[in-house]
């Protein structure tokens, strides 16, 4: 069994089919990357994890808890009880397009916010946890400053930062350079490139052609509502086998 499993998983907003039948499985420590163009249905594939939307049909279970299950001869899926569901949401990090700051509190307030609330722990007890993750972004010296003080880089590093704090397993990333300017976007992708080189299980949706290249250890395309093709970075980038594959490689890659 996967860490992460989800199978024929199918999502409708209205009439519109935006998930068709994808089926994803993840070890524990592997990195995903999820390319594919717009409307192609990857964002709403990661939410479906996180249940930040909720599925229509299929399956998820993560480190053999079962999120959601769809009953033998059923179209409809039907979700565990809140408080499982809760319990493996919490399990995950999400990183997003746009940053979702705290845009009230300081840089260290944002990071010590979520396990006050979620995990009822003490402030002094959670400290030794921010100093490091702010230091492992590098952004100890700005723990006073509010997020408008701050680039957009350095804002996208403290939102991974306050999703490290609440001791993830998984972190899901959702484009999470597409808000940046050009050359803010190398920062923010050293600290993902960071997480992986630590095993961290991780999903990324993302328009960065190289880095999904460099980090990913296994390539998924989605067009349509359905995963296209996967590989290692290597076959899927050097070697497309599908043509959607191939169009949208020449069109990102220019090549």
């Amino acid at each position: 069994m996967s860490f992460i499993e989800m199978d024929h998983i199918r999502k409708q907003f209205g009439n519109l089919e935006v998930l068709k039948d994808v089926t994803l499985h993840v070890d524990e420590g592997e990195v995903v990357s999820i390319i594919g163009p717009s409307g192609s249905g990857k964002s709403t594939f990661l939410r479906c994890l996180c249940q930040l939307e909720t599925i229509d049909g299929g399956t998820i279970t993560v480190d053999g808890d079962v999120m959601v299950s769809q009953p033998e001869g059923s179209r409809r899926s039907v979700y565990a009880p809140p408080a499982q569901v809760r319990a493996i949401c919490r399990r995950m990090g999400m990183c997003f397009q746009h940053f979702n700051l705290f845009p009230h509190m300081t840089v260290l307030d944002n990071i010590l916010e979520a396990p006050r609330i979620v995990k009822g722990m003490k402030t002094e007890d959670i400290m030794p946890t921010a100093e490091e993750l702010l230091k492992k972004v590098g952004l100890w010296e700005k723990r006073d400053e509010y997020p408008s003080r701050l680039s957009g880089g350095q804002q996208q590093r403290v939102a991974i930062a306050r999703a490290l704090a609440m001791n993830p397993d998984i972190m899901l990333f959702d484009e999470p350079t597409s808000a940046l300017d050009p050359e803010l976007t190398g920062e923010v992708l050293r600290t993902i490139k960071q997480l992986a080189d630590e095993e961290m299980t991780m999903i990324i949706v993302t328009h960065e052609m190289a880095f999904a290249k460099e980090v990913a250890d296994r390539v998924i395309f989605m067009a349509d509502g359905l995963i296209q093709e996967e590989g290692t970075p290597q076959q899927v980038f050097e070697n497309p086998q599908n043509e959607r594959t191939k169009s949208f490689l020449k069109s990102m890659l220019r090549f």
